[in-house]
This record gives structure tokens, sequence and C-alpha cells, in this order.
């Protein structure tokens, strides 16, 4: 087999070739091509970390996003860039309403909306307000304040964060990426550094070196589903936008040319300089409650991925955002199925609505 990046337990090349040509006859996503396929390149990386898709129960929990890119004979530079331009253009949107910008679509200079996703053109959202769902998107996933949360309410939602992680050295200790990802490390963080699996930003180029999600602890998660719609059913649509953006800047920063957490970065650049700002940390608090994956109805509520979210359902023409949207608006619309496991969206309302009225009563 082809090899497709520096290690040997990566996934075969012409394996994920065909995964990805299965997810691109597959899929079609509200978003242009261009688009799409960087985003699909993730669900490749998933597949492969899964077994799922045409990996068929064939796990290779050691792949990552640059063995995927090369093996679609992709230019991960190229790549790279093309989801940091992703990134920028959300953040010159919030540049522009902090400057004092009236930007009710959620479109560029050009009339091109963000993330190329065309129902945005047609929205006008109250630009303050996206900012605001913006800064609570933006810190919903800041570990003190899911603790803090966890504390005030006794439920374990868990949670990690991002690292520099030298492959090599993870595969001599005898650890998987998906170790990483699945685990409970928060207690071994200094160890990992210690033994060179963790590295400083410094060494990302170094070809071992890659970007890797590692779970300091362990607990129900988080729903990003939940997260839009509960921020919409609270305040509204504007805001419920603004989270989504944070959400697509969470996804996209995975693969970028400098790692940084993003989504972070541009809530805390609004709080500094954007006087308006009428959200604090417990708006945040109380979002991490709406989007807490646990529920006593349900075993888990549907998260769905950035794919699933723009992947449209060709029975009714319509995306689970377009879906989420409506339901913030309160517009009829047919039920479509959420996340990986299909839930009904119908059914994912009533419990968003009851959740809100627990917490408000």
């Amino acid at each position: 087999m082809e090899a497709t990046g520096y290690h040997e337990s990566a996934a075969p090349a012409e394996l994920i070739r065909r995964d990805f040509a299965m997810l691109d006859q597959r899929e079609t996503l509200r978003t242009t091509w261009a688009n799409e396929q960087v985003l699909l390149l993730q669900s490749v990386l998933g597949h492969a970390y899964e077994g799922h898709g045409l990996f068929k129960g064939r796990r290779y929990p050691n792949t990552t996003q640059d063995d995927i890119v090369r093996a679609l004979r992709l230019d991960p530079v190229a790549v790279r860039g093309a989801r940091q331009a992703l990134i920028d253009e959300i953040r010159a949107y919030a540049q522009a309403v902090i400057a004092g910008r009236t930007v009710r679509a959620l479109v560029d200079d050009r009339g091109t909306p963000l993330l190329g996703i065309s129902t945005l053109r047609f929205l006008q959202l109250n630009p303050e307000e996206v900012l605001g769902g913006l800064y609570l998107g933006g810190l919903r996933d800041d570990p003190q304040l899911r603790a803090e949360v966890e504390d005030e309410t006794g439920i374990r939602i868990g949670g990690g964060r991002s690292y520099h992680v030298d492959f090599h050295r993870m595969h001599q200790a005898g650890i998987t990426g998906e170790d990483l990802a699945r685990g409970e490390w928060e207690g071994r963080l200094e160890e990992l550094r210690n033994e060179g699996i963790i590295v400083d930003a410094t060494q990302a180029a170094r070809p071992s070196v890659h970007y890797q999600y590692v779970r300091h602890r362990k607990g129900c998660g988080a729903s990003d589903d939940a997260a839009i719609v509960g921020a919409g059913l609270r305040w509204g649509l504007s805001v419920a936008m603004g989270v989504f953006l944070a959400d697509a800047i969470d996804t996209l920063e995975k693969y970028v040319p400098r790692y940084s957490d993003q989504d972070a970065d541009i809530a805390r650049d609004i709080a500094e300089r954007h006087s308006s700002l009428t959200f604090t940390k417990e708006d945040v608090k109380l979002l991490i409650r709406l989007a807490a994956a646990e529920d006593p109805e349900v075993k888990c509520l549907p998260d769905s991925s950035l794919r699933h979210l723009l992947s449209v359902d060709r029975h009714t023409d319509l995306c689970a955002l377009e879906a989420h949207i409506l339901a913030i608006v309160g517009t009829p619309a047919p039920s479509i199925g959420l996340g990986h496991e299909r839930f009904p969206s119908h059914r994912f309302y009533a419990l968003l609505r009851r959740r809100l009225e627990d917490l408000a009563g």
C-alpha cells in the first residue's frame, strides 16, 4: 500500500481516496463545492478514526489530516490556507461591526456569504447580536467556565483542547491518537509534556507534529445543535447565527497554518473592543448548560458536525442549519434527521424548549 504519511499506522491512501469519493458523490452541502471539499476531508479523517464509511470497521486512530490531504494528492499548505481564509472572513465581519458598520447580512464586502452558505444572503440580522453570539459561542468551550457549570449543576460535561502532539513520541509511548481523544488526561498533561508527546507550538513545523485533541475530563459532552437552537430560543436568531459562526471556526481551526483557539480569541477581542456588548460570562455559562448533551429523556442529544449541519436532506431540500433557523423563528418545517444518529428534529426542538422552561423556572 502507498504510504500516506511519515508513519506506517496511517490509513491506506487508496482507502482514503475511495471513502472521499463516496462522500463526495453522496453528500451535497449548502455551500460552494470548494468549501464542501475542505469539510469532507475532515469527515474522512473521522471515518478513519472510527472505522466508518468505506473503512468498514477497520480503524486507523493515528491517521492525521495531513495523511488525508496527501492521499488525495492535494497540497496541505493550500488546504490549510483555504480553511484559514474562511475563518478570516468571519473575523473581518466581526471587526467591521466593532468599527461601527451596519452589516445586516452575513456577507463579505463583495456580497459573498460567509462560509459560502447561500442561505445567509437572505437573513437580515442585528449585527450587534451576531457579535454577542460569537462571544457566547467562542467561550462556551472555556475549561474554567465548564468546570464552574459542572460544580454548580452536578452535570459532568467533560472537555479538553487541542495541542501540538509529536506522533512519533506518542507511538513510542504506546499511545494512539484515539487514546488522547477519548481518555482522561487532565492530571497527566505535564507527564505528556515531559515525555515530549505534547510539544511547544514552535515545533509545529516538524513532520511528526500534528494538532491533536486531548480530552481532559470525560463527560456527556456538548451539542452544537443545542447551543445554536438554545441560543436562538433564548436570545433570538441573530445570536444563534453568531454561535453557529463560532462553532464553524472551532471546526475549521483544527487544520490551519497557525493553530490557536481562534473562536475564543475573537470572543475576547469582542469583549475588549466592543463597548456595546451586553452579554457576560454568566450568559456563557447559561449557554453551556443549554448545550450539555446529557438529557433525562434521551441517551444523548444530537451533536452535528459542520458537515452534518450543512448536509442537504434531498427529501425536504433542508439542511440542519436551515431547519434550526426555521425552528427559532417559528416557521413550520418538515422534520429531518440530525447528527450521525439522525435524531428527529421535531423531537429535538421540543426537548430544547422544555430545557429552557426548566432553566427559567
